[in-house]
């Protein structure tokens, strides 16, 4: 066999080896929604390895909105948004996340990848330059790459590495942007927002940057970055995903009313894709006004984040830089991460083993995801299952 045959086989043999081990939870069997717990593979599991971080996709509210949007539209409009897929949902949605920002407009994707990638790929060309965080998320690097434009990178976080690369590239034919994420989706820590501004004005780089893990966290109301570092002007591009704060599907981008416009006809993933079905737009739609109408959540949620992180670093457990919601357990080891992991979802705990290549080697951990739904019996329980498995695999 040659070519992509071979591929397929030299990765089918370790897949393999991981399911003859019993090692395999990537994929499991869920029946139940995503609520505080999950049923896994028949059994109830505290849910740690979703990003809905709000908990709002099986809110009353919000089900009853999908509910009744499917009975008014049905299950799909038939059509990319440039055809019949721009219903009154998609444009109050629109409206919604433009307010959220403070911007003149915004589109709606299918997906929170197509939001990225297709951003960028409608914005850069083969002149332009993309000046990428090393731990960018994967739709930012395939949007640069649909794009053909030349991508740098510098060290994560690092401001003086980012302002070195500014200069180095100070004498690029075309257009610079750089694009980090707000809170990064393995690591939890954030984007040093402030000072990445601060050096891309005096520079006349334009700063964009992807909401996913912050929309509907950070701030005070769950507005995102820009609230959280008090700085409305902070980024004139900002793109996200609804699979986090509202456990939905689906992506959006937010900027002045020409860039959103060009988008619209522009961007491939967007022209070329067929559009969010209403009933998800009515739902999302409706966990906005939950931000709004319902705040206990939000503090419901940074409670829980306070105190998971606490917990688990007073238990000895490596937590690295994270602030959020997104918490990583260090234990850097791919057979370890493996093992551990599946004797937390033998004892209920629901989490996500991440090793190489989606971490570097050395980097691996067991990544938590918080939601506002935890009660704190949850919590308690869970970290008592973490001491015990963290004891037996001498992480602690």
């Amino acid at each position: 066999m040659t070519g992509y045959r071979e591929r397929i086989q030299e990765q089918l043999g370790l897949l393999n080896m991981l399911n003859a081990s019993g090692l395999n939870t990537y994929g499991s069997e869920v029946s139940s929604g995503c609520g505080p717990t999950m049923r896994v593979e028949g059994r109830e599991c505290i849910n740690f390895i979703s990003n809905s971080y709000m908990g709002f996709s099986v809110h009353p509210k919000v089900v009853e909105a999908a509910r009744q949007a499917l009975l008014d539209y049905g299950l799909g409009i038939g059509g990319s948004p440039l055809a019949c897929g721009t219903t009154t949902w998609h444009v109050k949605l629109a409206e919604r996340i433009a307010h959220n920002y403070g911007k003149e407009s915004a589109a709606i994707f299918s997906t929170g990848y197509q939001a990225l990638a297709g951003t960028i790929q409608g914005l850069m060309g083969r002149k332009d330059v993309a000046l990428l965080d090393n731990l960018a998320h994967r739709s930012i690097i395939d949007g640069c790459i649909l794009s053909g434009c030349k991508i740098r990178s510098f060290i994560h976080n690092d401001m003086n590495d980012f302002e070195q690369l500014v200069q180095r590239t100070s004498k690029q034919e075309g257009h610079r942007m750089v694009i980090v994420d707000s809170v990064y989706s393995m690591d939890g820590d954030v984007a040093p927002l402030p000072r990445v501004r601060a050096i891309c004005k005096a520079a006349g780089v334009t700063v964009m940057i992807d909401e996913a893990h912050s929309l509907g966290v950070m701030g005070s109301n769950g507005r995102g970055l820009l609230e959280h570092f008090d700085m409305p002007d902070g980024a004139e591009i900002i793109s996200g995903t609804f699979s986090k704060f509202a456990g939905a599907v689906g992506g959006f981008t937010a900027a002045e009313r020409d860039v959103i416009q060009y988008l619209r006809h522009y961007s491939s993933p967007f022209v070329y894709s067929a559009s969010m079905p209403p009933a998800v737009v009515a739902a999302v739609y409706t966990s906005f006004e939950l931000l709004e109408s319902e705040p206990e959540w939000h503090q419901r949620l940074w409670d829980n984040v306070n105190f998971m992180h606490k917990s688990l670093k007073e238990l000895g457990f490596d937590t690295g830089d994270s602030t959020t919601p997104v918490i990583p357990v260090m234990i850097r080891d791919t057979e370890k991460t493996l093992r551990m992991n599946r004797t937390l979802l033998d004892r209920g705990v629901y989490a996500s083993p991440v090793v190489h290549p989606g971490v570097p080697l050395k980097k691996e951990r067991i990544r938590l995801g918080i939601m506002a739904t935890h009660t704190r019996k949850h919590l308690d329980r869970a970290l008592n299952i973490f001491q015990e498995v963290g004891r037996e695999f001498e992480v602690i």
